[in-house]
């Protein structure tokens, strides 16, 4: 769940939100979903001026196919009421997402998050997608975790989408993790070139955040 606060809320509400969702709505959230086993919360550190990304987002681990099937089909849990603030931030992401590879640390607290949204070149054949697919795991991901100092970088493939803004969600979604909150310095390591469907990639998103609860 990706949320945008109402761009004029004073101090006092966007701590009365934070705190809300901290304290009450993410434990109340995984607690009412059978099959929700963890929930966080981070706010964006970069970039802070694309409209089509969350301020604030919201993670939620998810058991399985069978629960993530289960949340989609039925009716939302009735949650505890919220400050005003709750209300009028602008929901901007809202989907599911499946594991498809990860590298690193199995058992993680990430204190800092990259997400980055993307498709494969637009005219890519099932072969070339397939290529893709391959160096991403194999190569691309490995490389960002130990260049840029990451303990954990985990591919995702879309499985459901309820919210994003046109022209809709990326088919993919890389998200690097690490112990660490404190920014790393600037710089990326040399990368390997990918095949041609990786080099003509369509980046929909990219997105760092900072955990907050």
């Amino acid at each position: 769940m990706g949320l945008r606060p109402a761009p004029d809320e004073s101090e006092a509400e966007l701590r009365a939100l934070a705190d809300f969702y901290d304290t009450v709505h993410l434990a109340e959230v995984v607690r009412l979903n059978e099959g929700f086993v963890s929930g966080a919360r981070y706010e964006l550190t970069e970039p802070l001026d694309d409209e089509t990304v969350p301020s604030w987002l919201a993670v939620y681990g998810i058991d399985g196919e069978e629960s993530a099937s289960a949340f989609v089909s039925r009716q939302r849990p009735v949650y505890t009421t919220g400050p005003p603030s709750f209300y009028r931030a602008a929901v901007v992401w809202r989907m599911i997402w499946e594991s498809s590879g990860s590298v690193g640390a199995r058992e993680l607290t990430p204190g800092k998050m990259a997400m980055i949204g993307m498709d494969p070149a637009a005219d890519a054949t099932d072969a070339e997608t397939a290529a893709f697919d391959d160096f991403y795991t194999r190569t691309h991901l490995p490389e960002i975790v130990s260049g840029l100092g990451y303990d954990r970088g985990t591919r995702f493939l879309l499985w459901h989408e309820f919210t994003h803004p046109a022209p809709g969600c990326p088919r993919y979604n890389a998200v690097y993790e690490a112990e660490d909150p404190e920014p790393r310095p600037p710089g990326v390591p040399p990368l390997t070139p990918g095949p041609r469907a990786w080099e003509e990639r369509q980046v929909g998103w990219r997105a760092k955040y900072r955990r907050a609860a």
